[in-house]
């Protein structure tokens, strides 16, 4: 089988990211990419807690609707049913972004 790697987009920087199981949840794959740890030892991609006004943040997986071209939020779960990156129709290679969302605290 071939490795699955995304493109994946945050404050103007680009990773090339292997992802080991696409067919993991969301919130899996997100938790995984909040500790990935680069080859010079840090993390990869730095995830405040909070925006600018002190609200929490949480992070969501972003994929460019081709017809609209607006990034559409990929949410974690629909109902009960985590959702994985087939559910979105995310193939290797494609180019993903990282969403802040703040929510109320």
């Amino acid at each position: 089988m071939d490795d699955f790697l995304l493109d994946i987009v945050y404050k103007n920087k680009t990773v090339r990211f292997k992802v080991v199981n696409p067919e993991a949840p969301l919130s899996t794959l997100m938790t995984n990419l909040r500790h990935s740890i680069g080859e010079d030892g840090k993390l990869i991609f730095d995830f405040p807690s909070i925006d600018d006004t002190g609200a929490p943040l949480d992070y969501f997986f972003g994929k460019e609707d081709p017809e609209v071209h607006e990034i559409r939020v990929l949410r974690p779960r629909i109902g009960r049913n985590d959702q994985t990156l087939m559910d979105y129709n995310v193939q290797s290679g494609d180019k993903v972004f990282l969403m802040p969302d703040p929510f109320p605290g």
